[in-house]
């Protein structure tokens, strides 16, 4: 079974904004690539081999057994670990026969939800507000959102890969303000009519006050103008899946990441 028009417009949204991410990233992180093997768009970062999302081979589906191989030695020519991600309605006793056969085995599970935008009541809380950055203000969202997501000072491949992430054409973003103080951020990705909820994180004193709940309102409002249909990805289960699907956002598939059980030589 393929996946749903809904699901492959999702994934579409997904590998555009990769496919942004990723145009001349080698300069900055030598050995970084993408490439695609049959179905399956692959990147790789070396600089970031410990970080999953940006080293894996996704959309993975029984017929790229044959590709399989080369997927493997794109990882194993950078000294990483293979990792290959298969979404819900590909997967089967026959494929999960293929991977675990090739040392694969599940690491993590994500999900892919989908909603139509339409314009929404802005949220009603007092002192909150939400502002979409201009670019002479870049600087102090991405310090905020480095900041939100807890980043290690010294983690300075991650931090430059998030500031790459959040410069890509056709990213809006937008900062969260309690009392005039920047509380939180997100961002809002379009490509062909298709939007991507990009990011979204609040710094820890400001978290269990609406903050995201006001972000996710205010750019599905602003989607609305000019898409039919917003993606957004997260792990499945947590607190943002569930946040999420209270406002409305429904399944589109999950997703299983499978990785080599061996890393690399």
């Amino acid at each position: 079974m393929s996946l749903s028009a809904v699901g492959q417009r999702a994934e579409a949204v997904i590998t555009s904004k990769g496919e942004r991410d990723h145009a001349g990233l080698a300069t900055i992180f030598p050995g970084a690539a993408l490439t695609r093997f049959g179905a399956c768009v692959a990147t790789r970062i070396p600089a970031l081999a410990d970080q999953a999302p940006y080293n894996k081979s996704r959309g993975f589906n029984l017929d790229d057994r044959r590709v399989l191989a080369d997927i493997v030695g794109f990882y194993d020519d950078a000294g990483m670990r293979p990792a290959v991600e298969v979404c819900e309605p590909e997967a089967g006793e026959q494929l999960d026969g293929v991977l675990r056969e090739a040392n694969f085995s599940p690491a993590a599970s994500g999900v892919t939800l989908h909603i139509a935008p339409k314009r929404r009541p802005a949220a009603e809380m007092d002192g909150l507000e939400i502002h979409e950055v201009e670019r002479a203000d870049h600087d102090r969202y991405l310090a905020l959102l480095l900041s939100a997501y807890e980043l290690a000072a010294g983690a300075l491949a991650l931090r430059r890969m998030f500031a790459r992430e959040h410069a890509t054409l056709g990213l809006r973003c937008y900062l969260a303000l309690i009392d005039g103080e920047p509380a939180a951020a997100g961002a809002l990705y379009t490509d062909a009519g298709t939007g991507l909820l990009a990011g979204g994180a609040t710094l820890p004193a400001f978290r269990r006050r609406g903050c995201q709940s006001a972000l996710i309102t205010r750019r599905l409002t602003d989607a609305a103008a000019d898409t039919d249909l917003v993606a957004v990805t997260a792990a499945a289960g947590t607190a943002s899946h569930q946040n999420l699907a209270r406002h409305g956002f429904a399944t589109a598939h999950h997703r299983t990441l499978w990785q080599r059980a061996d890393p690399a030589r």
